[in-house]
């Protein structure tokens, strides 16, 4: 697995915040992305690889009932 730092990623974020697709990393390589999901989807890993995301953040919603059943 590849290792990342904070400052990829701080250019990543950069670039996507700009809307652009292309980014230059800190130690001048460049790198184009296909989509802003694609951007996404390699910041989580990068996140996750950093450890400020841990890899299973799972949310779960409340539900309420009001307590009739509906027949």
């Amino acid at each position: 697995m590849s290792t990342y730092t904070q400052d990829q990623l701080t250019a990543l974020r950069d670039a996507y915040a700009r809307g652009v697709l292309e980014a230059v990393l800190p130690d001048g390589s460049r790198i184009r992305y296909r989509s802003a999901e694609d951007m996404e989807r390699i910041m989580v890993k990068m996140e996750t690889s950093i450890g400020v995301r841990s890899p299973n953040q799972n949310v779960t919603y409340p539900t309420h009932s009001r307590g009739f059943d509906s027949e």
